[in-house]
């Protein structure tokens, strides 16, 4: 009985330990959105009403530009997940906006095509130009980024599988169990 009580804290203590692992790396301010969060198009053509707002915003990043004590990051804005993740297949953009961090960014780790989402206040409008054409930009000073990790994509599996374009094969080998759902099939 004493052996069965002296083993109860480390029988505890591992799911414990595996449930720590499993924790997000995102901050809670970013996979959480705010409750009155506004869209990108609405602040575009009326800064005013939404000034001093808490927004979450997010997309890839086009402009990095180190200032004396903040960064500012041109970025175009793409749909969010549930979890605050800007969506990758996908051509839909409500614009772009601007997000001044606190701080240097190197521009070599946030450059082109990474993507980052932002949370902070609405400060103003700001004119523009994305090349010749004026263009309005709202600015985020934020409080909490995100830079998402850089998307692996692994190898497909080898063209000789005969399931590698059916969903659905038959498997010579098991004849008496039929049709198999592939677990290659994308």
């Amino acid at each position: 009985m004493r052996e069965r009580l002296n083993n109860i804290p480390i029988t505890w203590l591992l799911p414990a330990l595996l449930l720590a692992g499993c924790a997000s790396p995102v901050p809670r301010a970013i996979s959480e959105a705010p409750p009155d969060n506004p869209a990108l198009d609405a602040v575009r053509s009326d800064a005013a009403a939404y000034e001093s707002r808490q927004v979450r915003w997010g997309g890839e990043i086009l402009e990095t530009d180190n200032r004396e004590s903040s960064t500012r990051l041109t970025v175009l804005a793409r749909p969010l997940s549930k979890g605050g993740k800007p969506e990758y297949d996908t051509d839909d953009s409500a614009g772009r906006f601007i997000a001044i961090v606190p701080g240097f960014l190197d521009p070599q780790v946030y450059g082109d095509k990474r993507t980052i989402t932002v949370t902070g206040t609405l400060l103003r409008n700001e004119a523009g130009k994305v090349g010749e054409f004026a263009y309005t930009y709202p600015v985020v000073q934020v409080q909490d980024y995100y830079l998402w990790p850089k998307e692996v994509v692994g190898p497909p599996p080898p063209l000789w599988y005969p399931w590698y374009y059916d969903p659905w094969y038959y498997d010579p080998w098991y004849f008496d169990r039929g049709y198999y759902h592939s677990p290659y099939y994308r």
